[in-house]
């Protein structure tokens, strides 16, 4: 059972969980960027892109603690990698960076360094362009949204967490849906209500989504097997977005 804070507008369904087409696909790669940077991420490329012209839009998938590391294999156990690899297909490109670290939170400067060197390759639709993370990826949206607010239309933070000081730093044009459930015991969800209740004192668009009975492990996969979250998820676009 979902409680949601805020009306949600019933919306239909892309039907992006599809099985896999041949020409959709995702492959590990290493940053080269100018800034040192040696970010391993998985990049996935939807089903007609190469015969395209178009610009996408790009999601960026944040992991949880679990698939930090050197080995960009274990990326493909969880979230939206792990959703590919099982032949699921998306309408946009997904950008999955690996923390180098097992233990620390994400090097977010080092995560932007990366990013802008997949959109300088690939053909993306730069006032669509989504952070989505779980856990340990969810103080990585929240902190990716402060430091480079000018970049995202919507941030979806899965039970995460984060200074609620530096919201004020956010884009007051983004989009914000928080995901976090109520029987979460490894991040508390009062620290998803504390930083979504900044949102809105500063008068942002924000949501916030508590799933009933569903723990930490649990509210990964119930958000990202969400249709609804997908269909708002690409309406969102940054009106003033980089050149």
């Amino acid at each position: 059972m979902l409680r949601t804070i805020l009306p949600l507008v019933a919306m239909v369904s892309l039907g992006l969980f599809n099985l896999g087409a041949a020409n959709a696909g995702q492959v590990a790669l290493t940053s080269s960027a100018s800034v040192k940077n040696d970010l391993k991420y998985l990049l996935y490329t939807p089903d007609g892109y190469e015969a395209s012209t178009e610009s996408y839009p790009l999601v960026i998938w944040l992991h949880g603690g679990d698939q930090g590391g050197s080995d960009i294999e274990k990326v493909k156990s969880s979230g939206i990698p792990k959703l590919i690899e099982d032949g699921k297909q998306f309408p946009f490109l997904v950008f999955s960076p690996q923390n180098p670290s097992e233990e620390l939170l994400y090097p977010i400067e080092k995560v932007d360094s990366a990013l802008e060197e997949v959109i300088s390759k690939y053909r993306v639709d730069r006032s669509r362009i989504y952070v989505v993370g779980f856990s340990r990826g969810g103080f990585g949206a929240w902190a990716l949204a402060e430091q480079f607010p000018d970049k995202f239309a919507a941030i979806v933070p899965i039970a995460g967490g984060g200074n609620r000081h530096y919201l004020n730093r956010t884009n007051e044009k983004a989009a914000f849906w928080v995901f976090h459930g109520s029987d979460d015991d490894v991040i508390p969800l009062s620290d998803s209500v504390v930083l979504y209740e900044r949102l809105k004192t500063l008068k942002r668009n924000a949501r916030l989504t508590v799933l009933e009975g569903v723990d930490h492990s649990g509210v990964e996969w119930a958000t990202l097997n969400d249709a609804e979250l997908w269909d708002w998820l690409l309406k969102q676009r940054l009106e003033e977005a980089p050149q």
